[in-house]
């Protein structure tokens, strides 16, 4: 029995693929319906042809236009019109959004693409921008490469990294090793004091000690000598060397003035000679003279002389085929 009010419908059907019925073939209010696409049809009272059910609701309808999934898939939206599902991946990573209009994808979080802002010390950052002594402060257990800070005090270093220009606040102590210097020249700079009318540098940039080997020789011809001892001790600081020496030699083939070389720096060309104490035996020499040592300006020996015991100018020293003489003294390099 028909319902009252409404006139009964007839419906037809297609089974093929992507049929849709003609307006003209339909009278308005009839259904038809593609029982393969799983499309319903009818005609409305514009005589235009309009789509009523799917078996897969597309997504201008509401619906998602899929018909399976697996678990973890996700959906959205690859057009203004459709909906397309994103397959699960693999454990530890993140959904990354593409941009505007772009597809997401799964991937690993990039700290230098998609990190921004600092990272408190609460939850396990540095809670700073840069990396400095001032950023490791309060963090406990960080552990990276070239540095471990252990408390909010220290900072220890496990490899060699270069540190540009810090500032120290308080003492520096060092509990083993030694502050070596990395280029010649650098060193200690006491600018910081007030310095003296004529002063020319107050760099520190060299220390160093050792031994060396003094000869006897003569200032015409050097010559060369058989010792029993021969031994030079010396410290340098700055540009100022200290030494010791002593030789024993039996005999020698020196000619002109006294000399004994071998000094480990040449002295300073600027300076006049730098006189040095002397102990001397079986030197021949003049009767009511004594004898001055003296470093050459330029030179890497010392002249020995012989200074009139009242006053008067020195006069050179003959070299001495056997001798025992001890030096100490200091000059400038």
């Amino acid at each position: 029995m028909a319902q009252t009010g409404f006139t009964p419908i007839q419906l037809y059907s297609s089974s093929t693929a992507t049929n849709v019925p003609l307006a003209a073939n339909l009278a308005t209010g009839e259904l038809a319906i593609n029982i393969t696409d799983g499309k319903l049809f009818y005609k409305d009272n514009a005589s235009a042809v309009q789509v009523i059910g799917w078996k897969v609701v597309p997504a201008t309808a509401g619906g998602t236009g899929q018909t399976s999934y697996a678990v973890g898939d996700l959906l959205y939206a690859n057009t203004t019109t459709t909906l397309a599902k994103l397959p699960d991946v693999a454990t530890g990573n993140a959904l990354i959004s593409g941009g505007v209009s772009t597809a997401p994808s799964w991937g690993k979080i990039g700290l230098t693409t998609h990190v921004s802002g600092v990272l408190p010390v609460a939850n396990g950052g540095t809670n700073a921008s840069a990396a400095s002594i001032t950023a490791f402060n309060n963090i406990t257990g960080y552990t990276a490469t070239g540095a471990t800070g252990t408390t909010s005090t220290n900072l220890v270093f496990s490899t060699s990294p270069s540190i540009t220009t810090p500032t120290l606040v308080g003492d520096a102590t060092l509990s083993t090793g030694n502050i070596i210097q990395g280029t010649a020249a650098k060193g200690v700079n006491f600018t910081a004091n007030t310095a003296a009318a004529g002063m020319t540098s107050q760099l520190l940039n060299w220390y160093e000690q050792g031994t060396f080997t003094p000869v006897a020789q003569g200032s015409s011809t050097a010559g060369t000598a058989t010792y029993s001892t021969q031994t030079g001790q010396y410290t340098r600081i700055g540009n100022r060397v200290l030494f010791n020496l002593r030789i024993i030699y039996t005999g020698g083939t020196g000619t002109g003035n006294m000399r004994v070389g071998g000094l480990p720096f040449t002295s300073n060309s600027a300076m006049a000679g730098a006189v040095v104490s002397i102990y001397a035996e079986n030197l021949a020499g003049t009767a009511l003279y004594i004898f001055a040592g003296l470093v050459a300006s330029n030179a890497t020996y010392i002249g020995i002389d012989q200074v009139p015991v009242g006053g008067g100018g020195a006069i050179g020293l003959t070299y001495d085929g056997a001798a025992d003489i001890a030096l100490s003294g200091h000059y400038f390099v």
